[in-house]
């Protein structure tokens, strides 16, 4: 019998959550260790060359960071009856455009009710974090345990644009978001029928680790859309947990169809994300306009500060001004849905720009920056200029 998989990681961690989920779906046999592991602070986070979790290591030995690739391969090595990435035009790029929003689009809303909530979040983190952190330690010792990753956390609101004067914009963006899958999850058990695709896996990052763990949120979430919580009970379960559904076969909607409760949903997404998106491919195609010296290969994260792409990103979020930093890697991550879009035959195109131009959504379809990102050896670099 060969070795399981290993995946680093940590329960509080939202990206930890997505790859734990998978890797439970497709029922592939695997260890979770934390990141206080000898083996991982002695070889797998120098090997890639970042404090960084989740990494999964496969039983051959190969380390995989970003959750994007660990799901492709996963998938690939342990296939489910039906696979998270759709193969019909409109359920492909719709899981493309959850993807995203979860992988990107959501950070926003989990750190601002993971941090903003102090007195209902922080006994609770100080002890998931130290536990996380050095399971060991004295309960006593929380505060000295966890503090350092907790502040450094806390750091990155100023660049998410999170302030008293925006949190109001932000939660609004997630109630209506919050209220919109409520109504699809108590008609469907996943978002595109009964089996979930790669978008669920992403929305699980934040709802799971943030949203439905905290205390504050998972509160809200407990009175205010059940149907969403039994989603998030279902996303870590490894089986399809959905006896509410009897009748209801474990593949996609028929048809290539989008059900009306879940157009809601997306149109509610356009408006979270859909101005900053557009804001980050432009304050990129800025920041390149005066990086000429740019080859391909070079780091997108190279250890000279001042080459790393930095700028400012301004867009209206629900009516309020919003200010965050350039996030380079929302737009490498953009770049898959606009691939796939660009594989479509053109009659399919159409059929995918006709469902999504009520929705707000077509923009995402074709946005793209003047330079490629790729990846390789789980570093971010620059690709090829443009021809």
């Amino acid at each position: 019998m060969s070795r399981p998989y290993v995946l680093y990681a940590m329960p509080v961690s939202m990206f930890s959550g997505k790859a734990r989920a998978h890797l439970r779906k497709r029922r592939a046999p695997f260890e979770e260790r934390l990141i206080s592991h000898p083996r991982f602070v002695g070889e797998i986070a120098p090997s890639i060359g970042r404090l960084m979790i989740p990494v999964l290591e496969t039983p051959d030995g190969r380390v995989i960071q970003d959750t994007a690739d660990i799901l492709q391969h996963v998938e690939e090595a342990y296939p489910g009856e039906v696979s998270i990435y759709p193969s019909t035009p409109r359920h492909a790029l719709v899981a493309r455009i959850f993807e995203l929003f979860g992988d990107e689009g959501m950070i926003r809303t989990a750190m601002h009710y993971r941090w903003n909530y102090p007195e209902q979040n922080l006994p609770f983190l100080r002890t998931a974090f130290a536990a996380g952190i050095a399971p060991e330690a004295d309960a006593s010792d929380a505060e000295a345990v966890a503090g350092g990753a907790m502040a450094k956390m806390q750091s990155y609101l100023p660049a998410l644009g999170l302030s008293p004067l925006t949190a109001p914009a932000v939660e609004e963006g997630y109630e209506a978001l919050l209220d919109a899958l409520n109504q699809h999850f108590q008609r469907f058990p996943y978002l595109l029928g009964g089996a979930p695709c790669v978008g669920d896996f992403s929305l699980i990052a934040a709802f799971h680790a943030h949203l439905a763990r905290d205390p504050y949120p998972a509160e809200q979430m407990k009175t205010r859309a059940y149907f969403v919580w039994r989603w998030v009970e279902r996303m870590i379960a490894p089986d399809a947990d959905m006896p509410e559904f009897p009748a209801m076969a474990g593949t996609y909607v028929a048809d290539d169809q989008i059900p009306p409760t879940l157009g809601s949903v997306l149109a509610v997404a356009s408006r979270i994300y859909g101005a900053e998106l557009a804001g980050q491919v432009a304050a990129l195609d800025g920041w390149l306009a005066q990086h000429t010296e740019i080859t391909a290969g070079d780091p997108l994260q190279p250890p000279e500060r001042e080459r790393r792409p930095r700028g400012v990103v301004e867009f209206d979020l629900m009516g309020v001004r919003m200010t965050t930093a350039l996030r380079a890697f929302s737009v490498f991550k953009l770049q898959t849905l606009t691939d796939a879009f660009a594989r479509l035959a053109p009659a399919d195109a159409e059929t995918v720009v006709r469902c999504l131009e009520p929705l707000g959504l077509v923009p995402w379809l074709t946005l793209k920056a003047s330079r490629r990102i790729v990846r390789a050896n789980n570093r971010e670099i620059w690709g090829d200029p443009p021809v």
